[in-house]
């Protein structure tokens, strides 16, 4: 499959945040019969680029994140950078364990600074109910929503800020809706 037909359907889906109708696909590569966006689709699905949904419409799968992975780079002193390919892995497969139990949730706030969660981070929820003492978790409490480390002392649970200006909040009633697996952040626009 040539690579520039997965680069443009990927180009068309970041652009469009979809993905082309088969009239689109004609299009976008300028072909004349209905036949040959078909032939480019089928390849695009055979090689894994995409894959159909249950109506027949074009969906990506994880390939469209897919980023290699270089190496490793040390965050104290320097040291050469490795220039060869470790592996290629989609951004997705490395933050979610359970596609199906996960959801994403955007941090307010400066509660959690202290654990790295800055305002504006994207944080991974798996709706779990196995947590214990120390996750950081996202809580349903009297108050409302709000994501916190989950402690327990003597034989009851509480919830505590990462920021020394905010108190452990001890609910009345609450939830424990799941536990964060994962956060990410663009530094860049």
């Amino acid at each position: 499959m040539r690579k520039s037909y997965s680069k443009k359907v990927f180009k068309f889906y970041r652009d469009h945040k979809r993905m082309p109708t088969i009239t689109e696909v004609m299009a976008l590569f300028k072909f004349r019969s209905r036949s040959s966006a078909f032939y480019v689709i089928q390849a695009l699905v055979k090689e894994g680029s995409v894959e159909k949904d249950s109506l027949g419409k074009l969906v990506p799968t994880g390939k469209l994140h897919e980023l290699r992975l270089l190496g490793h780079v040390r965050a104290g002193f320097a040291s050469p950078a490795e220039d060869e390919l470790a592996d290629t892995i989609t951004v997705g497969e490395y933050l979610i364990r359970d596609k199906d139990a996960s959801f994403l949730l955007q941090v307010e706030g400066d509660s959690m600074i202290d654990a790295g969660l800055q305002p504006g981070d994207m944080v991974i929820l798996e709706k779990t109910s196995d947590y214990k003492p120390g996750d950081i978790v996202v809580a349903l409490t009297e108050d409302g929503y709000t994501i916190k480390y989950l402690r327990k002392k003597a034989g009851k649970f509480y919830l505590e800020a990462a920021n020394e200006k905010y108190a452990p909040i001890y609910p009345r009633e609450g939830q424990i809706l799941g536990v964060v697996v994962s956060t990410f952040r663009k530094y860049k626009k």
